[in-house]
């Protein structure tokens, strides 16, 4: 099994590549970011039934359609809180069924020969294999997205993604428990990243004077 402390280090990893994606997609046109998206969805489907084993050319496809995915979702929900957040609650709420249907496992490095896994990027690991699903990665792409279209700076883009693994492996590392949705989690980060941008605004904006 890997290490807790490694799962989060890589899944920080990841973070910082999809937090980056967005700036680095600024000047791309909705259709070759559609057009890169049906291509990497069609080269998941084509390595799920060739059964191709896991490589850098399969984990590059799924990461080809989480970053063009997300920028798309990040570009066509509209960059205000309240849409956002509803967003990823509906979200969240399917993770967590989707999580009770299929605990136990063990964190971001579960699974078996399913075709599922073939919309993951899998590290194989001395410890075992790290694998973290296209949609989480897709989120975070889009919550960077989001960020930079009310000109956050990078490092509020990447914030709620760190604070949403930080509190699933810290909560992974404490309780034990094998599988933790990733969504809800994500979801909470962004809720604190709103608050804190909301503050570091009201601290950066004028004092109001009076009228004379």
């Amino acid at each position: 099994m890997v290490p807790i402390a490694l799962v989060f280090v890589l899944s920080v990893a990841l973070t910082l590549l999809c937090s980056a994606v967005p700036w680095l997609a600024r000047p791309l046109a909705m259709w070759v970011l559609i057009i890169g998206l049906v291509v990497g969805v069609i080269l998941s489907l084509v390595d799920a039934v060739l059964a191709l084993p896991f490589s850098l050319g399969t984990n590059l496809v799924v990461l080809v359609v989480a970053w063009s995915g997300g920028v798309l979702v990040g570009r066509r929900v509209a960059a205000r809180f309240q849409p956002f957040l509803l967003w990823f609650l509906c979200f969240s709420v399917v993770d967590v069924l989707l999580a009770l249907g299929n605990y136990p496992q063990t964190p971001h490095s579960a699974g078996g020969s399913s075709s599922l896994l073939y919309a993951d990027v899998i590290l194989v690991l001395a410890g075992g294999r790290f694998a973290i699903n296209v949609v989480d990665l897709l989120l975070l792409t889009a919550l960077a997205e989001h960020w930079r279209r009310r000109g956050a700076a990078y490092l509020i883009a990447l914030l709620p993604g760190v604070l949403g693994f930080l509190l699933a492996d810290g909560l992974i590392a404490v309780t034990k428990l094998g599988l933790l949705p990733g969504i809800p989690f994500f979801t909470v980060g962004y809720v604190l990243t709103e608050g804190l941008y909301r503050y570091l605004r009201r601290r950066a904006a004028p004092p109001a004077k009076l009228a004379h």
